[in-house]
C-alpha cells in the first residue's frame, strides 16, 4: 500500500511542527546471560554464577574454578569423584554444554582412569590451552 503525495506531505508537516515524533529503534540485546558452574575443590561445593561475577567461595574464601555450563557436581561425600573432577580441571578439561559431546571421547568414570585419559587425549575438544 503506497502513501499518496498529500499524505506524505502532511506527515512531513507533522514532523516539522513536532506533532509527530519519530522514536529511535531500541538497541538489540546481545542475547541471554547464562549462569556458569563454578566449583570450590576445598569445600567440595558448586555454585552457578554470572560469568563476569567475582568467583570467591563464600565458605572458605578461596578462588572458585570456572567449570562450564554443563558441569554437574558430584556429591560432597564422593571424594573419588571430586578428585577426578579436580584432576581433569587442572589438566585443562572443562565441562561445556555442547550438543556434540555424544560424539566425543567421554570423560573417565573413575579417578584411576584420569591419568591415562589425559595422556591419550591431548587434543580433546573440551580441553583449553593456556
Amino acid at each position: 500500500m503506497e502513501k499518496s503525495p498529500a499524505q506524505a506531505a502532511r506527515m512531513e508537516l507533522r514532523k516539522a511542527i513536532g506533532n509527530r515524533v519519530i522514536s529511535e529503534l531500541p538497541t538489540p540485546v546481545g542475547g541471554p546471560t547464562y549462569l556458569v558452574a563454578h566449583a570450590c575443590f576445598e569445600c567440595r561445593k558448586s555454585w552457578k554464577l554470572a560469568d563476569k561475577q567475582a568467583a570467591i567461595c563464600p565458605q572458605c574464601r578461596s578462588e572458585l574454578s570456572r567449570m562450564g555450563r554443563g558441569f554437574k557436581a558430584p556429591k560432597k561425600s564422593d571424594l573419588e569423584q571430586w578428585k577426578k573432577v579436580e584432576a581433569l580441571w587442572r589438566a585443562g578439561f572443562r565441562f561445556p554444554s555442547h550438543e556434540s559431546w555424544r560424539r566425543i571421547e567421554p570423560y573417565p568414570e573413575r579417578f584411576r582412569e584420569v591419568e591415562a585419559f589425559i595422556r591419550e587425549n591431548p587434543d580433546h575438544p573440551f580441553r583449553v590451552t593456556d
